[in-house]
């Protein structure tokens, strides 16, 4: 998960009664390139009005999960929908429902309903706080709700599931499960793989994330819309262990995160359609390729230049109508229309030209093309790094390059492979560059480059890290796309082992999945490193690693195609003016957007990077704040010594209603063991509450 989806904008709170809405637009759709749509391309304006209300759905063990409708009022008797479900945490009445207003009112207003549900223990919904993220109790409850929600009388038995982040997790989760309701999902920054990518392990490297924090205070939130204060928060919020311990108990993959929860250990499970998309500059991005690699049942992708957010609403642009090809899609499979969206390519993706060396770019200079999956006209390039620092087809000579560990190296890379990454000048510091001979002409990368290297450390304990770069004329670089490496697990994820002392090893590093023009003038680069902080914790020892070259020890492979692929000319134009928020809502000022670029600053030998965020909005008569800051630090003279503090404060106030939240979450390392200190305090009406703190040092566990 990432944090909120960077959240985007806030949302507004309903009392508990029935609304009722219609707008009315008139557009004539456009494709995003100017090319006519084609005759089978079918589009939707509104034919229904909209009634939103607030109900509960009954569980198993009679805990109350709080439940938003956008329900199509029936134009003639007995008229019944498909209804799109989504569960999530991020408390649909006050932090979320301005997104959900915009997205489900729009199904709605075309003839698909909505369910929006606060997971229990979470928002509005009774209960008990899970135990942590897609807990046993989630995916249950989930399989409950989409039967239920199924016999509901408005609705006529076929239910989706839609989300980003995750609810798309919990969507692939679901899918596994194949409950009899559910005939097809619309996922987006999703995750086939809960272990290696997620924020809690990169590539196998142990992550914290800003997420870490805002969730700890976000779960000390009372249940809306009353915010009420008693012996029942207590017990089933604010005295809740804190999800992070969980974590840090399961250093290693295994059953924790496999076991009904990571697709990738049974892609075969899915029989519903699936349309997944994707992000050249989100972290999880490699999940839409795998799916298409291994899921059988139908698969709609795409890949555009954004960050962690949806296609109309995702920074850098360009933008198009993600609201539109999601009614297309359920139109499709939940209510049997032909829209012609199974004609269109299987995959679509963002072809980046040269990117800028910078992160306040607005616009990614590319076109968005149609190539299908496979990409066809593939013509994968090896090319060896050289010990006099070249990047070529031939090999070299045999040779031996040492490399000495920088525990803070890496920062402008950013924290995590996602979001806009500035200058790379500063990042490549201090490690391994092999670069590329001038490119005389364009050639274009789709797909997912692939480091093979012959290593050794003089420690138990090393990650690897590579990165595909782009020289420019003028010298700045920019990031293609990159990979992580964790030693320990060269042979296994689930029994990773300490590596042999100055023993050569081989190992191969996926990097991410990306599109890259490498433009004429322009250089290629790879990088190779032992650190990328604050995006992995950094491992214990000071230490010099080794790198082996000639007669193929190590290389990187290339996928570069003959062509992108056609246009993508049925992708639609954004609509204007179609983005409503709900009349009691407002935003005061700063809004969350793309992830923070970390402040650096020195004390002594002790790096810090520190991220901050904050936002205030207003629902009717109350006001909300949440301001989180997150500090990672590392001694570089004894890398065993890192850190991450992150403070949080949350508040509501208006009415009779006036509380404070605060969490302070605080992880330190040495050469052995994590300590874990995290304190929750709650005030009402300046008066402190309640206080508590856990603490628990855990072993490091080839991390």
């Amino acid at each position: 998960m990432q944090p909120f989806m960077r959240r985007g904008t806030l949302v507004a709170a309903f009392a508990l009664l029935t609304l009722v809405v219609w707008t009315s637009h008139s557009f004539a759709f456009e494709s995003l390139y100017g090319a006519p749509l084609p005759a089978w391309f079918k589009t939707y304006t509104p034919t229904h009005e909209v009634g939103i209300e607030q109900s509960t759905l009954t569980m198993r063990d009679g805990t109350e999960l709080s439940v938003t409708y956008f329900k199509p009022v029936a134009k003639q008797a007995g008229e019944k929908f498909p209804v799109v479900l989504e569960m999530l945490p991020y408390r649909k009445d006050d932090y979320f429902y301005s997104r959900d207003y915009a997205i489900y009112r729009y199904l709605a207003e075309r003839g698909i309903g909505g369910a929006r549900i606060d997971i229990r223990g979470t928002g509005s919904s009774a209960g008990r706080l899970v135990d942590r993220e897609y807990s046993d109790a989630e995916l249950a409850d989930l399989e409950e709700a989409i039967g239920k929600v199924a016999a509901l009388a408005w609705c006529d038995g076929n239910i989706g599931m839609q989300g980003i982040s995750w609810s798309a997790f919990n969507a692939l989760m679901m899918a596994m499960r194949n409950p009899p309701a559910l005939k097809a999902i619309l996922v987006l920054h999703g995750s086939e793989d809960l272990y290696a990518n997620d924020v809690h392990n990169i590539d196998g490297a142990l992550h914290l994330d800003i997420f870490t924090q805002e969730m700890e205070t976000a779960n000390l939130m009372p249940r809306s819309p009353d915010y009420v204060i008693d012996a029942d928060y207590f017990r089933d919020r604010f005295y809740t262990e804190p999800w992070l311990f969980a974590y840090l108990r399961h250093q290693r993959d295994g059953p924790f995160w496999r076991d009904g929860r990571s697709l990738y250990t049974a892609y075969d499970s899915v029989q519903v359609p699936v349309y997944t998309i994707g992000a050249l500059l989100d972290g999880y991005r490699d999940y839409v390729i795998n799916i298409l690699d291994h899921v059988k049942s139908p698969v709609r992708a795409e890949i555009g230049p954004w960050n962690h957010a949806f296609p109309d609403t995702g920074a850098p642009g360009p933008n198009y109508d993600f609201k539109q090809a999601a009614v297309r899609w359920w139109k499709q499979w939940l209510a049997g229309e032909d829209t012609g969206i199974t004609r269109e390519p299987n995959f679509v993706t963002f072809v980046r030209d040269a990117i800028p060396a910078a992160n306040d770019y607005e616009v990614t200079p590319g076109a968005f093309h149609a190539p299908g999956w496979p990409v066809p006209g593939q013509r994968p390039i090896t090319l060896h790094p050289r010990s006099d620092g070249a990047l070529e087809q031939a090999d070299g000579a045999v040779s031996v390059l040492e490399l000495s560990y920088q525990p803070a190296a890496g920062i402008d890379v950013g924290s995590w492979w996602g979001e806009r990454s500035g200058d790379m000048r500063e990042a490549d510091r201090g490690a391994l560059l092999f670069v590329s001979q001038t490119f005389d002409k364009p050639r274009i990368l789709i797909g997912r480059a692939a480091a093979r290297l012959k290593v050794s450390a003089d420690a138990p304990q090393a990650n690897w890290v590579v990165r595909l770069e782009d020289i420019h004329p003028d010298g700045s670089i920019s990031l293609i796309t990159g990979g992580i490496a964790n030693g320990a697990q060269r042979l296994s994820r689930t029994e990773p082992s300490p590596i042999p002392l100055n023993e050569p090893f081989e190992m191969t590093i996926p990097m991410r999945f990306t599109t890259y023009t490498m433009e004429p003038g322009h250089r290629l680069q790879l990088v190779v490193s032992n650190s990328q902080f604050p995006m992995i914790w950094p491992t214990a020892h000071l230490m010099t690693t080794k790198l082996y070259l000639g007669s193929g020890a190590s290389s990187v492979t290339l996928p570069f195609v003959a062509s992108a692929g056609p246009a993508a000319d049925y992708l639609l134009k954004l609509p204007p003016g179609d983005d409503p928020t709900p009349p009691d809502f407002s935003e005061i000022s700063g809004a969350l957007g793309p992830a923070p670029v970390p402040v650096v600053t020195r004390e002594g030998s002790v790096v810090h990077a520190k991220q901050s965020e904050d936002e205030t909005w207003r629902i009717g008569d109350l006001t909300y704040s949440d301001e989180e800051t997150v500090d990672y630090s590392v001694d570089e003279s004894d890398p065993a010594q890192a850190g991450f503090e992150g403070m949080g404060q949350a508040s509501v106030k208006g009415g009779n209603v006036d509380i404070l939240l605060s969490s302070h979450v605080l992880v330190s390392s040495d050469a052995s063991a994590f300590h874990v200190e995290i304190t929750r305090a709650i005030r009402s009406h300046g008066k402190l509450l309640r206080q508590m703190t856990w603490r628990e040092s855990l072993p490091r566990d080839f991390q």
